[in-house]
């Protein structure tokens, strides 16, 4: 369901940003849509970016579901002692952030876990 938003909001985002005309010759004759060191300045990079945040926040809430349940399973309710023992069964790329590509801080102690990059989350 999230892959269906970001490509609607990706969607809509091309073609409000060209002036609603987009078609592929406007996009050829926009280089800016087409910069990549530029993108973040396009309302086509904002989309972009915005859907990695929000991908973020998901895994986040996902792996603190995950400890809850991994704690509520266990005798003596102690915290994973490392993100990947919860048993979410996903790849391990899943506990980095998908903007920095930066992994997840936890703390076992207290069973947190934060994104370096998203210190809101």
């Amino acid at each position: 369901m999230l892959v269906a938003v970001v490509i609607v909001v990706g969607a809509a985002a091309w073609y409000f940003g060209s002036g609603g005309t987009a078609t592929p010759s406007t996009v050829k004759q926009n280089s800016s849509l087409l910069d990549t060191k530029s993108q973040k300045n396009t309302v086509f990079g904002k989309a972009i970016d915005t859907g990695k945040a929000t991908d973020c926040s998901e895994r986040l809430r996902q792996i603190r579901m995950g400890i809850e349940q991994y704690k509520a399973t266990g005798a003596n309710e102690q915290n994973p002692p490392t993100l990947k023992d919860i048993g979410l069964g996903v790849n391990p790329d899943y506990f980095q952030c998908p903007v920095s590509n930066k992994p997840y801080t936890y703390d076992p102690a207290t069973g947190t876990v934060h994104c370096p990059t998203h210190t809101n989350f």
